[in-house]
């Protein structure tokens, strides 16, 4: 066993080698190290017969080990920078701040970020950094490379002090920086303190440059970002803040938090900081959120009272987001669906999708949900493109211009803008309307259907966001159904989530005089509901359906095309090199994403692509065609690469050293 003699399982005679201060415990990390350390380790990690601080001491040596291993594989990165060189940059121009002795090529092929991405698996941004990281190490910050080789620094921190010294491209100012980083390294024992040094030693080095890239920073990089978290909560951050402005606003939100907790709201200074920070962004008095607090909390003490027992005022110690029903609480309770401080869907018009799943494959589910509807949820977020104008439903079955969005088994926009029972009160009391006069769009939601019928709980997806479990994905799903500009298609899936069927919604018209119809159409649908017509629907595809969508009245007509997979009947095949409306859309349904394997850019952003070129003889239809990026598109006509698509939906990438990537259809949730 490791870390036993073989003969008689005494104690192996090299773990003494690893106690403190020992040779082991000292050494430079190498191969016979790793060696020496695996055997000692075993393959279960026991490390049997060690004591405690010869333990530690193979932990230290595994993570130098560590920083060794990405040391090297960095060297392997440089000698594809070395065969793979830019043609057009010689040498190095002035100020650039690379070392004239490094022997490394000024610039390289920018097509090399392709192949390191396919090959390790990462998005062609996370390759670039990674070639540049390994570039700068040889030719910018040598000491640094030999310090992440001798496993003082692992590649976390070399990445960190590669990105803040990339602002200093005087040779001189970036070598007395890396001298005044390499000195403090054996007294920074944090990432905190390990940040503090290198930001000294480059404004140490060059405050001019500082104050100028801060004031250039200001100006031209100011964002501000959004995304999901792994609990599925969302986070917004601005970045490259003036600072005396983000101090005002910290100071600002640190004063609003005070003043809840000054009126007697119970709850922990962060959540009070989060709150008076959307409230600050949204317009929301501090009168109308402690109103609000106080209604959750006396809905809590409701819920908690005994049987029997009249709840007395809450006195607002309640967990925020927990609301009388014991679900997410945003002001929304009651039975009405009703959404106290509910926002308002994406602007009318804004493109959208529809509520997507299986497909018809157990009939049709024409009941309603079980248990109570849920609450509307009436909030989304804009993906940076809802503006762009939508072409909607063009009224004759046929799916939308993928163009300007591939419509894929989702839906568009969120929120009803309504309030919860009468006057404007949601069951849980009287409360204000949080952002109420704010429209706000999830631009994609594929939400499998029988999540949004209440009869499954598969979780959604947004694109602009991440997965959404499935009470949120309901909830929106609901929301969007009750906004005039949502819009929603239905796409069926095989077993492997790919898109074997699409259709989007058109409202149905009912023919007959105008003088014998009712003044008074019919009753708001109460839930989705997706029953066949009899109509065969599309030649190939999957029938004609009516849908219904919760708080609309009227049906919907869902004529389902087959998109082009496997085998193509060429239905929708175009004469021309541009494709139709119909195929366009089917492709960008199908495909989902570029093409390209590592690429993300969504397909309704992207070309429609001929996989044999239409001057060559290609047609212009779904079994030769695909969705890819005009980067992409130029890769593939660059020399060394080549596409073939394998059949439809699958295209397979040869790289110039030969290697070969498949990148399949998009899968959906469902």
């Amino acid at each position: 066993m490791a870390g036993f003699s073989a003969s008689r399982g005494h104690r192996d005679p090299d773990w003494p080698l690893f106690a403190q201060g020992g040779p082991g415990d000292r050494a430079k990390p190498n191969a016979w190290q790793v060696i020496v350390l695996n055997d000692l380790s075993g393959a279960d990690g026991r490390c049997r017969g060690a004591t405690d601080d010869e333990v530690f001491g193979v932990l230290g040596q595994w993570s130098a080990a560590g920083s060794w291993l990405e040391g090297r594989k960095l060297a392997v990165v440089r000698e594809l920078i070395r065969r793979r060189p830019d043609p057009r940059d010689a040498a190095p121009p002035p100020g650039s701040g690379v070392a004239a002795e490094s022997g490394l090529p000024w610039s390289w092929d920018e097509r090399l970020a392709r192949e390191v991405s396919l090959r390790l698996g990462m998005s062609v941004p996370a390759a670039r950094r990674l070639i540049w990281t390994a570039w700068a190490l040889e030719a910018r910050l040598p000491g640094i490379g030999k310090a992440l080789d001798e496993g003082r620094l692992d590649a976390g921190q070399v990445r960190v002090i590669v990105q803040e010294t990339d602002v200093l491209a005087d040779p001189d100012l970036l070598a007395a920086a890396e001298q005044i980083i390499l000195a403090g390294l054996a007294k920074c024992r944090t990432w905190a303190g390990l940040l503090r040094l290198v930001q000294r030693a480059v404004v140490m080095v060059d405050p001019d440059g500082t104050r100028k890239r801060r004031e250039q920073e200001e100006r031209e990089n100011a964002r501000v970002k959004f995304w999901r978290e792994a609990a599925g909560t969302c986070a917004l951050m601005g970045a490259g803040l003036p600072t005396d402005e983000a101090l005002m606003a910290h100071a600002r939100v640190e004063q609003r938090a005070q003043a809840y907790r000054a009126a007697g709201v119970k709850r922990p200074i962060e959540i009070l900081r989060v709150a008076a920070y959307l409230d600050l962004l949204n317009g929301v008095s501090t009168a109308d959120r402690v109103a609000r607090f106080r209604a959750e909390d006396q809905a809590s003490a409701e819920n908690q009272a005994p049987a029997g027992r009249e709840a007395p005022p809450a006195a607002g110690d309640g967990d925020l987001g927990r609301g009388a029903d014991g679900g997410a609480s945003d002001g929304r309770s009651g039975e009405n669906g009703a959404a106290d401080g509910s926002v308002g869907s994406g602007s009318p018009g804004c493109p959208g999708g529809g509520a997507g799943g299986p497909g018809p494959d157990g009939g049709p589910w024409d009941e309603p949900p079980d248990g109570p509807q849920s609450p509307c949820a009436g909030c989304g977020y804009d993906d940076c493109r809802c503006g762009d104008p939508a072409d909607g439903n063009p009224g004759d079955g046929d799916p939308r211009d993928g163009d300007r969005d591939s419509g894929r088994a989702s839906t568009g926009g969120a929120g009803d803008g309504g309030r919860g029972g009468p006057g404007g009160e949601s069951a849980a009391g009287p409360g204000p309307g949080v952002a109420s006069e704010v429209n706000l769009t999830l631009r994609h939601l594929d939400i499998p259907f029988l999540t949004a019928a209440g009869r499954a709980r598969r979780p959604g997806e947004a694109r602009s966001l991440g997965v959404l479990d499935p009470a949120l994905a309901r909830r929106l799903a609901e929301a969007a159904a009750r906004h005039p500009g949502s819009t929603f298609c239905v796409t069926i899936v095989d077993a492997d989530g790919h898109a074997v069927g699409h259709g989007c919604a058109r409202p149905r018209r009912r023919r007959g005089p105008g003088k014998s119809r009712k003044k008074r159409g019919p009753p708001p649908a109460s839930a989705f509901t997706f029953t066949p017509r009899d109509d065969p629907g599309p030649p190939g595809g999957f029938g004609s359906w009516l849908l219904t969508l919760p708080g609309r009245t009227g049906e919907y007509v869902v004529d389902v095309h087959p998109v082009p997979a496997g085998e193509c009947g060429h239905q929708y095949q175009s004469p021309g090199h541009d494709p139709g409306h119909v195929l366009r859309h089917l492709v960008t349904v199908r495909d989902g994403t570029c093409g390209f394997p590592t690429c993300s850019r969504p397909a309704r952003d992207c070309d429609f692509e001929h996989a044999r070129p239409y001057e060559q003889g290609g047609i212009t239809c779904g079994c030769n065609g695909w969705a890819c990026s005009r980067s992409c598109h130029q890769l593939k006509q660059s020399e060394g690469w080549d596409v073939t698509e394998v059949k439809p939906g699958y295209h397979q990438w040869t790289t110039p050293s030969g290697r070969t990537y498949t990148q399949e259809p998009w899968t959906y949730a469902a």
